[in-house]
């Protein structure tokens, strides 16, 4: 395992790891986990990629910090701390939107671009299922109870709305809660500035080559959104992970691992 390197970004310091040697792929991380959701990636990849392993602003090792600042500008601050050109980017969940955030915003510096159970900035599509659990974990954190908002959390996205709790392995969803808890005492989400117009209008701009993924268990409005977003990127594949929902990548880490490789060879 390599050392944590640091990332000069507007108002704080981002942490990211530095795996294995040739081309560079970048992870961005889901928003209830941090950067330690690629191991088993990392694991099979580093041998013959240079994995980069990103702690988002306000997730993991990376403070939020006081200023307004872009997540375009933050991964964009990464790859020049690691004096990297270009680079694949993959990106879970809000990981994900991030990604193809930038990928629009900065084509030239994304050669493939691997999206796992995104929904583009703008898009929607009724979920009362989702919404309802969503619901009860604001409703938690609102009076103080982090311990039942994350449950609720979990249940939404690793468990996922249309499976009974406790679907997930039990190992899993412990690690998901212990990646949430530390999220709730962050303040200044509001600050990021988003890309205008949102992504969602802006599809057909993509010009990395684009694999999306999503688990069949996700919520509604993800598998949605994972369509319309591979209907929208020009040329885009889709691939379905049976029997997971929210975090492919662990839940069914070789299925996952086996699509994106794939995806990445030359």
């Amino acid at each position: 395992m390599s050392a944590t390197r640091w990332a000069d970004a507007v108002g704080t310091q981002l942490a990211f790891d530095d795996f294995g040697a040739g081309p560079v792929v970048t992870f961005l991380h889901a928003g209830i986990a941090d950067r330690t959701m690629w191991e088993p990636q990392v694991a099979a990849l580093s041998g013959r990629y240079r994995c980069l392993c990103v702690d988002l602003r306000g997730f993991g090792e990376s403070a939020m910090g006081e200023v307004p600042f872009s997540r375009r500008d933050d991964v964009a601050a990464v790859l020049d701390a690691a004096g990297v050109a270009s680079s694949d980017l993959v990106g879970c969940s809000i990981g994900a939107g991030i990604a193809l955030d930038f990928a629009i915003e900065h084509p030239d510096r994304v050669n493939r671009l691997v999206l796992v159970g995104v929904a583009p900035v703008g898009f929607d599509a009724p979920d009362p299922g989702l919404d309802a659990l969503l619901d009860s974990a604001r409703e938690a954190h609102e009076k103080g109870d982090y311990a039942a908002a994350a449950d609720f959390e979990v249940r939404a996205w690793v468990d996922g709305p249309g499976r009974r709790e406790g679907s997930a392995p039990e190992w899993l969803r412990d690690k998901v809660r212990s990646w949430i808890l530390p999220t709730f005492a962050v303040s200044g989400w509001s600050m990021s500035v988003p890309l205008d117009p949102p992504a969602v209008e802006r599809l057909g701009e993509v010009t990395a080559p684009t694999l999306v993924i999503v688990g069949t268990e996700d919520a509604d409005v993800v598998r949605a959104g994972c369509e319309a977003t591979a209907a929208g990127v020009p040329d885009a594949r889709l691939v379905t992970i049976e029997g997971s929902a929210h975090l492919p990548n662990l839940e069914a880490p070789d299925l996952f691992t086996a699509a994106v490789t794939e995806f990445l060879e030359p």
